[in-house]
């Protein structure tokens, strides 16, 4: 995996000062791991974005490169946690933990379905039971995302973990039986919707009020 460049800057972790760092432009980080202290920094925001939006997404791997340090001193580093405003969307903090490219890390790798089109050309409806599973590899080794292809595959065919193949250097946790993808015919999903909405139905006491579009309970009538 390519390893991508961030520039850092030191910080003072108050709460007047984080708010006022959001504003200029800035993402407050907290770098951890290798037996070192916690360090508050900062980062541009749009730089960290552009990582985001990369093909290795939130498994980039990074060399952060610290202000009055030298390149030999720029850790390497994984984006390990990522907070956003759930309002507003945007991020407003990361934790980057620091790795060593030599020892062997575990994360989650999306997977990556291809070949829905030729199942629903044969009437086949594909349900999606993983999005992403937990490897183990070099960091060198991670790759961007594990491709699913499911293009020959029929009604009444399932795809197990232990059916995909694993990268070079990458060995998968978890159980190989795990479902990650099943092609099922229309009655089932259809006659599975119906059993939901009969469950909601039975599970709602008569004359309680409906949900508005808000989400909201409106007291029921009172005639």
């Amino acid at each position: 995996m390519e390893l991508l460049s961030l520039k850092a800057s030191p910080r003072v972790p108050q709460k007047g000062v984080t708010k006022r760092l959001r504003r200029e432009g800035f993402l407050p980080v907290v770098l951890y791991g290798g037996g070192t202290e916690s360090r508050p920094l900062k980062v541009e925001t749009k730089a960290f974005e552009r990582i985001l939006a990369g093909a290795a997404g939130r498994n980039a791997l990074i060399r952060l490169e610290i202000e009055g340090e030298t390149a030999d001193e720029s850790p390497t580093v994984i984006i390990r946690d990522l907070q956003s405003d759930p309002v507003r969307g945007r991020y407003i903090h990361a934790d980057l933990q620091r790795i060593s490219l030599k020892e062997k890390m575990r994360t989650h790798v999306r997977l990556v379905v291809v070949g829905e089109e030729a199942v629903a050309r044969r009437g086949g409806i594909v349900q999606h039971q993983m999005r992403e599973v937990e490897v183990e590899c070099l960091p060198t080794d991670l790759p961007d995302h594990i491709t699913v292809d499911i293009g020959d595959k029929e009604i009444g065919d399932t795809v197990t973990l232990g059916d995909l193949p694993e990268p070079e250097g990458v060995r998968f946790l978890g159980d190989p039986a795990s479902v990650v993808v099943a092609v099922v015919p229309p009655k089932m999903v259809a006659g599975e919707e119906e059993e939901a909405e009969a469950a909601e139905e039975a599970a709602a006491p008569e004359g309680e009020g409906a949900e508005t579009a808000e989400g909201r309970a409106e007291p029921a009538s009172k005639e």
